[in-house]
């Protein structure tokens, strides 16, 4: 199939999820702990490279969307299969970019094959911004008490793009 129609869905697992962000308190931690959580579950052949891969990237522009949300990504060699890590933080903290920035709570952390297409890659994350600017899907998240929990929020965040994309076509 040429379709590489990735969900996150499809990607996320219980192992890259943290409903609680423990001792962070900026973006650089995050991006640490969350590539950790990636690179435990088998995602990444190389942490580092990864990591080097999220600030090349954040380097071109900010990944910080307002609203307490940032979804801060890479692609590179260092990954062997896409995945994404989502972490919480009750509290937030400074998401510094070259262009500013703001408290987040909300992250997500994709890590993006360098063999997937960059039609693709896109596709993925302007399905997630989608679903970011969807108040019920953020308070969904907000109110997680369980992986479980997120991913069902998750679930019914693409149905409700897919029903709009449908409508559309």
């Amino acid at each position: 199939m040429g379709n590489e129609y990735l969900k996150i869905s499809e990607v996320i697992r219980p192992e890259t999820v943290a409903l609680d962000l423990p001792g962070i308190h900026s973006k650089d931690q995050a991006i640490v702990f969350l590539a950790d959580l990636l690179d435990k579950s088998g995602h990444l052949s190389d942490k580092n490279e990864y990591i080097q891969s999220v600030y090349e990237r954040e380097k071109l522009g900010p990944t910080y969307m307002g609203n307490f949300i940032a979804i801060p990504h890479g692609k590179s060699d260092a990954v062997k299969e896409a995945g994404v890590a989502f972490g919480r933080s009750k509290d937030g903290f400074l998401y510094e970019t070259d262009l500013g920035g703001g408290m987040v709570k909300l992250i997500f952390l994709l890590a993006i094959p360098n063999r997937m297409s960059a039609d693709s890659y896109m596709a993925v994350l302007a399905r997630l911004a989608r679903l970011l600017v969807h108040e019920e899907f953020c308070n969904n998240l907000y109110n997680a008490h369980s992986y479980t929990d997120i991913f069902s929020a998750i679930l019914s965040g693409e149905k409700i793009l897919e029903d709009l994309s449908n409508t559309k076509s």
